[in-house]
């Protein structure tokens, strides 16, 4: 909102006229009509005294704001997308210029404009795309510098994105340091990093990775779900978890333990003889399997260690230590395979 608009605004509002006003200030009416006309705006050092006589902010005379809700956002985000296909790219720019300096503090804002606008000079009929680089990444800067960790992961996406696209790939790596090291992402955007170098044994090492990890966010947040609906003493929901955590370990080719031994605590918890029987057969005959994601054409640019047999055999003992529970596998006793299966190894 244009100075003069708010200061007419609160000048009626405070049942003022121009010329008490002017008078109030120590400067003429026609100096008044002139600001409240969008012909002049008031010397910078009558800003303090006009906010103090009007009773406003200097934020609010100046139409700076703080902050928008996020549906003002998507509203504004929605108004510049409309606004593309009707007034053209310069037109828009302009606008958003235009709300940029009404809502400076408002990094979230500022953020999705520069990618919408950084997006459609690339995608609309926009002559001489280049010459808004150095705007865009003004806002950029501005967002990546925000107290939330989120906008600056987004400002940072945004800005590692530019920057690859230039080829510029020095820069582009700078603002990798703003992810985790365990943020997969991070791994997935040095990938790409390489893979534009051409460095592409390294970059497929890279998504592999990002693969690898993975699974075990999947397996851990099923298990702990699975675990969940448990406590719940819902079987049936706990049984459908963990089928996923199984589809997860056999798509990702993680071996066939890792595919049964979801399982075992649905067994368990069932008092399942039967069940449990199978369950624990598969994970003793499959110990050896732990580590066949090795084998995997998903992995084949990962670099594993070798495998101590020693550290399998230490696995399996420790399983059949575990079964040989009575407290928690006593539904088993007396079950003849149970005793053989566990017992004489």
């Amino acid at each position: 909102m244009d100075i003069g608009v708010v200061i007419k605004k609160y000048r009626k509002e405070a049942g003022m006229t121009q010329e008490e006003m002017a008078n109030r200030l120590g400067v003429t009416t026609p100096a008044v009509n002139k600001w409240e006309n969008s012909n002049s705006k008031p010397d910078i050092e009558l800003l303090a005294p006009i906010a103090r006589l009007l009773d406003i902010s200097l934020d609010t005379l100046l139409s700076f704001h703080e902050k928008l809700s996020d549906t003002e956002i998507e509203e504004i985000i929605r108004k510049m997308d409309r606004m593309f296909s009707e007034e053209g790219y310069e037109k828009t720019y302009e606008w958003a210029m235009r709300l940029i300096k009404e809502y400076p503090n408002c990094n979230m804002l500022i953020w999705q404009a520069a990618v919408i606008l950084d997006t459609r000079r690339i995608t609309d009929k926009c002559t001489n795309p280049e010459k808004y680089d150095k705007q865009i990444n003004v806002w950029y800067e501005l967002a990546l510098h925000d107290e939330n960790e989120e906008i600056q992961h987004h400002a940072a996406d945004s800005l590692f994105g530019f920057y690859l696209r230039k080829k510029d790939y020095a820069k582009a790596e700078k603002y990798l340091d703003y992810f985790s090291e365990h943020d997969p992402m991070k791994s997935y955007y040095r990938g790409r990093l390489l893979q534009e170098q051409g460095k592409i044994k390294e970059a497929y090492e890279k998504y592999e990775n990002v693969i690898f990890s993975g699974f075990s966010t999947l397996n851990f947040v099923l298990s702990t779900m699975a675990g969940l609906a448990l406590r719940e003493n819902d079987i049936g929901y706990a049984r459908f978890l963990s089928g996923k955590v199984q589809a997860v370990a056999h798509t990702l080719e993680m071996g066939k333990y890792n595919e049964y031994s979801p399982m075992l605590d649905i067994v368990c918890a069932g008092k399942d003889v039967e069940g449990t029987y199978k369950v624990v057969k598969h994970l003793l005959d499959n110990v050896g399997t732990m580590y066949d994601f090795r084998k995997s054409g998903l992995y084949k640019h990962m670099k594993f260690r070798d495998i101590d047999e020693a550290i399998l055999d230490g696995v399996k003992e420790k399983l059949l230590e575990g079964f040989r529970n009575e407290e928690e596998f006593g539904y088993m006793a007396g079950y003849e395979p149970w005793e053989k299966l566990i017992f004489d190894r």
